[in-house]
């Protein structure tokens, strides 16, 4: 009886482990599944919220908008410009995501706009205390490898 229990508990551990080794892998592409699936519905205001601060300040020196949107606060320049990308969206898959290291993870993903044109991005994510962040958002080039 005492093997079979220490057989379970051994059973039920490593289940534990494995399941938060996958943890930080689904976290941070749920993030970015969340980010894409905001902007998607013209929500840019609550896709803002899963940007890194510091990121989010240098995307909006980047943007060159009208006159009329200098007035708005950084943070609602970006949700707008995220909520009208989100219009020309079709569809995104996530086509691959993996941990860099504990903290860091990389995901592929990719955006199909209403025309049918499909572009892949690469997402860098962050966990900065108990929440992920997305980084830095670059178009994806294929490692090449000699």
């Amino acid at each position: 009886m005492k093997r079979l229990i220490l057989g379970i508990t051994a059973i039920f551990a490593g289940a534990l482990i494995l399941k938060s080794c996958g943890e930080p892998y689904n976290a941070a592409k749920d993030i970015v599944e969340d980010f894409m699936e905001e902007i998607m519905e013209g929500e840019g205001k609550e896709a803002v919220q899963f940007i890194h601060p510091s990121y989010r300040d240098e995307l909006v020196k980047n943007l060159k908008l009208p006159l009329q949107f200098t007035e708005l606060r950084p943070t609602e320049l970006l949700a707008c410009v995220l909520s009208v990308m989100g219009m020309n969206i079709e569809d995104i898959d996530i086509k691959n995501a993996k941990m860099v290291n504990r903290d860091t993870a990389k995901v592929i993903v990719s955006v199909e706009d209403k025309e049918g044109l499909e572009k892949l991005f690469t997402f860098v994510v962050v966990k900065e205390g108990d929440r992920w962040y997305i980084v830095k958002i670059d178009k994806y080039v294929p490692s090449i490898s000699e």
